[in-house]
């Protein structure tokens, strides 16, 4: 007998739609959001914090039997705490998938989710969980975390790692099933990700419409990059994900009242964030909540350069030809798992010309080898799923 799989944690981004839960049912408004005032676009973003985890929701549901029932997290914690409680989960599902990000490092506590995994009284898959920083781990975590790896620890529990460090660190704190295989917004639409592997040598650097993503507000190194590989005379596309929320970008109503256009993903408000001078055409900036929307604009597009993992993930999955730019140990970790195309971002930074060094080192890519890394770690992915009985 298949089991009830229960799915929660980091959504998709259709449950931006959610109107409302009562036991098992969540309701879904049929009236499309469109958040095009400065407060309306701002708490859009602040409902997910970065619209990049729309991806692992999205991608963890797909890689899911099809049976499998999202709710909403928020729900399960008002349950938790409103003395309603969790029993009629408890007695409806077999096994909770609890998709997750960095959820172990040192500035979060993850109370609310050892609030309601505690009372789950089921096995737990942790669905691409990782670690931020080990050497913030190494000596204390935090409260509410300590509180939650206890919780999995008495129970059957799966941690589905996203990179070999996190599951090196979990083996450590004694836990039996850890497996490393990436985040799962990685397999969805493979055979798109698989074309972009393949035409990512044959890019022509400085005539690619190229996307960029970085963090402006905080440093200025897509601002660099697309004065280094934008077309000439172009305007170059930069895709914001949290930018507004964790760093000095800030955006002002325009004359009709309206920062964002909702049809089209763009920022028509007026835009302030530190470099500005410093480009040679300002960005072409926008903003997306709904992932097919982005991915359909990504798909007109010849070439994505990134500095951020899930921004360049969806390009991949729109079939465009990504190169990562490993900026942390987070993207490291995710990149050396996998495999996926990416230059380390110390090494782009003393390049004396950016535009050939990319150049050179597409050049020198071997796409069926790509490829050939791209499916195996797609074949464990799915393998892994199937072990535990939660794959199609």
């Amino acid at each position: 007998m298949r089991p009830r799989i229960l799915v929660t944690g980091i959504p998709g981004h259709y449950t931006r739609l959610a109107s409302g839960a009562h036991g098992l049912s969540v309701s879904y408004s049929e009236r499309q959001k469109q958040p095009e005032t400065k407060e309306e676009f701002l708490q859009e973003l602040r409902n997910i914090s970065n619209t990049g985890n729309y991806l692992i929701g999205e991608g963890a549901l797909r890689a899911l039997a099809p049976h499998a029932k999202q709710v909403p997290f928020w729900h399960l914690y008002n349950c938790s705490k409103n003395g309603v409680g969790l029993e009629e989960f408890n007695a409806n599902f077999d096994i909770c998938v609890f998709t997750c990000a960095n959820l172990l490092r040192k500035g979060l506590s993850a109370d609310a989710e050892a609030e309601v995994l505690g009372q789950l009284k089921m096995p737990t898959v942790m669905l691409g969980i990782g670690l931020q920083n080990r050497k913030d781990l190494e000596n204390t975590l935090p409260e509410g975390t300590k509180r939650l790896l206890s919780i999995l620890k008495e129970r059957e529990h799966y941690f589905l790692t996203r990179g070999l460090e996190t599951a090196g660190f979990l083996k450590d704190q004694g836990f039996s099933f850890v497996q490393p295989t990436g985040c799962p917004s990685i397999y969805f639409m493979p055979h798109n990700m698989r074309r972009s592997l393949k035409r990512l040598p044959n890019v022509e650097i400085g005539k690619a419409r190229t996307i960029f993503s970085g963090y402006l507000g905080a440093n200025h190194d897509a601002i660099l990059d697309a004065n280094a590989l934008a077309p000439q005379d172009s305007v170059p596309p930069y895709v914001v994900q949290d930018e507004f929320l964790h760093f000095d970008m800030r955006v002002e109503d325009n004359a009709e009242g309206r920062v964002y256009d909702s049809a089209s993903g763009t920022m028509i408000g007026e835009l302030v964030y530190p470099g500005t001078e410093r480009l040679k055409h300002p960005f072409d900036v926008r903003t997306f909540f709904d992932t097919s929307q982005w991915r359909a604009w990504a798909s007109s597009m010849d070439f994505n350069l990134g500095r951020r993992f899930h921004g360049s993930i969806i390009a991949m999955q729109a079939a465009v030809p990504s190169l990562m730019v490993a900026v942390d140990d987070r993207m490291r970790e995710m990149l050396g798992y996998t495999g996926l195309p990416a230059v380390d971002a110390t090494e782009l930074d003393k390049a004396e010309d950016r535009s050939e060094f990319i150049a050179d080192h597409l050049a020198g890519l071997n796409a069926s080898e790509l490829v050939d890394r791209y499916s195996d770690r797609e074949r464990t992915f799915r393998s892994a799923l199937r072990e535990i009985g939660i794959g199609q």
